[in-house]
């Protein structure tokens, strides 16, 4: 904690903002700690380092590059704020027409006898779906217990693909690189 008062004394010394009594403070801890005068000398030497550096100037036309690429980002900003209102939009108006037509059909729908409907319909349906998908896996089982060898084909063709598949990926990334 102690050596964490002398950084910074050593920072502001660098800054020039030391009372004459705390740069004294400074150059006695630093002759007693040799810890803190490695640091207090790379301080000084990368402190000298930025001093000596002369300033690089931008390149030529820079600003005129920058203004443009400002006024091509207004332009974007306008674009992502019309995508953002549609989008909106987009969202909000089946939101209104369910709620108009809840508005519309609200009393039919507060009837039991409409509810008791759309429930056995559900159950209809979902008692269909249940039997022709049991019907499909059945038929799948069926079929592959009876001809092995099609699901030997099935697995070699899915092999085929998703080996042509790489292939088309290396040769496409190669091309990128070559052009």
């Amino acid at each position: 904690m102690e050596h964490e008062r002398y950084q910074y004394m050593m920072m502001d010394a660098l800054d020039g903002e030391l009372t004459a009594e705390e740069h004294v403070t400074l150059e006695a801890h630093l002759r007693a700690c040799p810890a803190c005068m490695r640091e207090w000398e790379s301080l000084l030497a990368v402190d000298t380092l930025f001093r000596q550096t002369p300033a690089i100037a931008p390149p030529t036309g820079f600003a005129e590059r920058t203004m443009e690429l400002l006024s091509l980002g207004r332009e974007r900003l306008w674009m992502m704020a019309f995508l953002y209102v549609s989008l909106l939009l987009g969202g909000a108006l089946p939101l209104m027409a369910g709620l108009w037509l809840a508005t519309r059909l609200g009393p039919i729908l507060q009837q039991p006898s409409v509810w008791r409907s759309v429930l056995e319909s559900l159950a209809k349906t979902a008692r269909v779906v249940v039997t022709v998908l049991g019907a499909l896996l059945s038929g799948v089982g069926e079929l592959i217990a009876q001809q092995p060898a099609f699901l030997g084909w099935l697995f070699v063709m899915m092999g085929l693909v998703l080996l042509w598949a790489g292939v088309y990926r290396q040769l496409t990334r190669q091309s990128v690189y070559i052009s």
